[in-house]
């Protein structure tokens, strides 16, 4: 019975801090993000997410909070400016309240990372992706963020043009 009520809970959380999930739609954008918009969104998520998977799997493959640790050194300065220029979007839709709506919206995506069960398997692949980054730098970090984190268009409404 116990496991049951864990499992449920954990289901119940998943939900809850899903990135496209119930409480996106509480803070919605005003305006549609261009292509541009739509590509920092992703390199930032796709930041976050090796981020949290390598120093989670750390623990299972020795070694990967380095690979990262490694990356960012390398291509920090590049992450920063998509960071702040996500930051600025931010600004532009939520003047009054920037900061407090884009720290829900990472503490959102932080808190689900943080919470993916972890598995050899689920290592593996990142140890996989964290190789690939590198060898083959920024170019497999931005390839790798257009297909890891499609949930962007769940939170944001994509311009026509």
């Amino acid at each position: 019975m116990r496991d049951l009520s864990r499992l449920i809970l954990a289901a119940v959380l998943a939900i809850a801090v899903w990135p496209g999930g119930a409480q996106a739609q509480l803070v919605k954008f005003k305006r549609c993000l261009n292509t541009g918009e739509l590509q920092v969104e992703q390199l930032v998520r796709h930041g976050v997410f090796m981020r949290e998977a390598a120093r989670r799997c750390n623990e299972y493959i020795p070694g990967m909070g380095k690979k990262w640790i490694d990356f960012d050194q390398k291509f920090g300065a590049r992450l920063k400016q998509q960071t702040d220029r996500r930051a600025k979007l931010f600004l532009r839709e939520f003047k009054d309240d920037a900061l407090k709506v884009r720290t829900y919206f990472d503490g959102r995506l932080v808190t689900y990372h943080r919470n993916t069960p972890m598995t050899v398997a689920y290592c593996e692949n990142i140890d996989e992706k964290m190789d690939e980054l590198s060898k083959r730098g920024w170019g497999a970090f931005t390839a790798q963020a257009k297909v890891l984190q499609n949930e962007v268009l769940l939170d944001y409404k994509a311009c026509s043009n």
